[in-house]
């Protein structure tokens, strides 16, 4: 194994978020994609923003990344066929993934009412 990183957040930290920044927050951290599917859960949104916040900060930590080495829209989560969630890596975080020597990750999501958790696996 080359990297584990876990995250545990608060839901209500990122629905204050959005509620404060709204589309400024949303689009510094998040893919359309991502946004879209929070606003398609309605009330679930923050919880499904949460943990793909979650899943961005155990990414930085698996690859040992310093904070700031690339932006939160460099860590996607996305869902594969299946229904499985993975990260999908672009710029910055793509090379931080190689240069760890690393090929691909693992990704784990779950959340209770309150908090969500992720954790982030480089094999």
């Amino acid at each position: 194994m080359r990297g584990l990183g876990v995250d545990v957040i608060s839901v209500s930290r990122i629905a204050d978020a959005v509620s404060r920044h709204g589309d400024r927050f949303l689009e510094r951290c998040f893919r359309p994609d991502e946004i879209a599917l929070a606003r398609r859960r309605g009330a679930a949104g923050a919880q499904a923003l949460a943990g793909r916040w979650a899943a961005k900060e155990a990414f930085v930590k698996a690859v040992g990344a310093k904070p700031g080495a690339f932006g939160y829209r460099d860590v996607e989560v996305v869902s594969g066929s299946d229904g499985v969630p993975a990260l999908k890596l672009h710029g910055a975080a793509a090379a931080a993934l190689a240069a760890l020597g690393g090929e691909r990750t693992m990704l784990s999501l779950s959340h209770e009412r309150e908090t969500a958790v992720a954790v982030v696996v480089v094999p």
